[in-house]
Formats: structure tokens, sequence, C-alpha cells
């Protein structure tokens, strides 16, 4: 499977750490990839999101991979079902821009992890050049997108939803822009609009980008941030 080789997922891995008396929660889990990437290593993993859709989808994904020790729980996000202190590892990958108040998300996320637990937090982030292109794009390839952030505003809304980053990774990962279309359903129509976007991009901006066009083929790169964070 494509996603199970996303760079990002293995820099959930090494930052994760995931060992055999973990008790998991992939937050924002949709079909469940991060969930995916540590259960083989854990005792337990609860992927949790708000779409039943996505979670049915990663039921099916978790049958066929033969992965027993997940589940899969429609929540609120905001008001998650589980007591204080319930996970010892929550894995949150590429959700941060998605989420309408990231700061009460990670308190949220902070209250059912246990003391000496961790948070991974991998999610793309974008350069002062970058910004305002890179964000108009991804909210027209994704309605629900909301924002990706510049690294230093990821560590802010950490830092006040006071939790304390104890390693911080960077990726710079390369995809196809017909892979990145794909992988969110985006339609024919919007798709040809978002491609035609790419080609009008400003020169500093296709630049920050690494935008390249090979004969009707497009590729471009970002950056995506990697925190391990731990409650004070």
């Amino acid at each position: 499977m494509e996603e199970l080789r996303d760079p990002s997922l293995q820099l959930l891995a090494e930052l994760a750490q995931p060992a055999a008396q973990d008790t998991v929660l992939d937050y924002a889990s949709a079909a469940g990839m991060a969930a995916f990437t540590v259960a083989p290593d854990v005792r337990s993993v609860e992927a949790a999101d708000e779409l039943p859709d996505l979670l049915e989808e990663g039921g099916r994904l978790a049958a066929e991979l033969g992965l027993v020790n997940v589940a899969f729980s429609l929540v609120d996000l905001s008001a998650l079902p589980h007591e204080a202190d319930s996970f010892s590892l929550v894995v949150c990958v590429d959700a941060l821009h998605l989420l309408p108040d990231p700061v009460a998300a990670l308190v949220e996320i902070s209250r059912v992890l246990s003391a000496g637990g961790r948070l991974v937090l991998v999610d793309p982030v974008v350069q002062a050049v970058t910004d305002k292109a890179f964000n108009d794009l991804a909210r027209l390839r994704e309605p629900a997108h909301r924002r990706h952030y510049l690294a230093d505003e990821v560590e802010e809304l950490v830092a006040r939803a006071g939790l304390c980053a104890r390693r911080r990774e960077t990726l710079r990962r390369t995809i196809d822009l017909d892979y990145w279309l794909q992988t969110a359903a985006v339609p024919a129509a919007k798709a040809q609009l978002i491609r035609n976007r790419f080609r009008e991009l400003p020169v500093e901006v296709q630049a920050g980008l690494d935008v390249v066009f090979a004969d009707r083929l497009v590729s471009f790169s970002y950056d995506v941030l990697g925190l391990r964070l731990e409650r004070p």
C-alpha cells in the first residue's frame, strides 16, 4: 500500500518508538494509516475520528492486514469518551491542519495521555513564501482543510497547550501531484483547476515548493514537521 510507505509514517515510527506495553490512541485517525504503522509493536490501538465512512474503510483495511489489535471508534474529538491517563502513546498524523481549535484539541489529548506518556504530532508545514499559495491549493483539494502552519506556529500551539517538545525532526517530502489529488478523491474538473493553478504559481512559490513539470506529470515538495511531546 502506497500510504504505508509514506515517509511521514516512517517519521512517526522513529519518534513514537512504540513498545509492547503501549496502549495507543490514533487521534483524528481517518482510515487509520498511523494506527497501522504502530500496531504491530504495541498492545492495542484505538483509531478515533468523527468521520464514519473513513472509519469503516479503516476497519476493512485492518481486517485485510490481519491487525486484530486495532479498533475503530466514532468520537467527538473535542470531548473524547475516555478517562484521564488512558493512553501511554497518542499519535496525530496529518490532522492538525484540519482541526478547528488545535490548542483545545491538544489539551484534550493531554488529558487522556498518561503521566510519562508521549504524544507524537506529524503534520505538513509551510514556509513564509509558500504559506498563502499552498494553503489555497490545499483548501481546493480538501474543503475541510483549515491551515498548514509555519513550523514556529506549530510549536507555539504546542506551548499554549502546556506540552513540552522532547524531540523535533523535519523531512522534505516529494509527491506526485496526481497522487496528491487522488488521495483526496478530488473530482476531475477540480483536479484540472488545481493543475492549472500549479502552472500559474509565481516563480518564487514554485521554487519554494520545488515544483517540477515533466511532460504531463507534475511533482512538488513540502516540509513535514514531527514533534515528540510530553506532559510537563
